[in-house]
């Protein structure tokens, strides 16, 4: 082969290398789109340390008892699986202060349970100040995590 075919042969094998990396690159990468709205905060309960662990629920809670609603939803802030000393699970319901008065000067007449979503969930049992409905269960590994996880909207 002669010196300039070696030459075009080269010029040619660059032309066809600078052609082939120019056709690779494609478009410009899209820019982000402008930011129009600011973004939504999760929804955050502040607990101290000292108490259990607030989760909001998912649906429909009520504190019933004889045919009476001593607490509907709008009165029940949020709840908690807790661990109790000696291993027990239950969940724990947060009234409002307004709930706690009048179960104070209102009191329960005979047992009454928790409901989710109009499902009986367990016998309740209220604080001495009435701010926290306890509700217990003989196998708390197994039904008192399925009820948190369908009252978190997890099931």
């Amino acid at each position: 082969m002669g010196e300039s075919m070696k030459k075009v042969l080269f010029l040619m094998i660059t032309a066809l290398l600078a052609l082939a990396l120019t056709a690779c690159a494609g478009a410009p990468a899209p820019t982000k789109p402008a930011v129009t709205e600011a973004p939504t905060e999760a929804k955050y309960i502040d607990t101290q340390l000292s108490e259990p662990e607030w989760t909001l629920a998912e649906g429909k809670l009520q504190l019933e008892g004889n045919g009476t609603v001593y607490a509907d939803n709008t009165e029940i802030l949020y709840f908690a699986i807790v661990t109790e000393t000696d291993g027990k699970q239950s969940l724990w319901f947060r009234l409002t202060d307004e709930a706690s008065v009048k179960l104070q000067t209102q009191p329960i007449d005979g047992d009454c349970y928790m409901t989710f979503n109009d499902e009986k969930i367990g016998t309740a049992t209220l604080n001495d100040d009435c701010t926290i409905a306890k509700v217990f269960s003989e196998n708390t590994v197994g039904e008192i995590t399925a009820w948190a996880s369908r009252i978190r909207g997890l099931a």
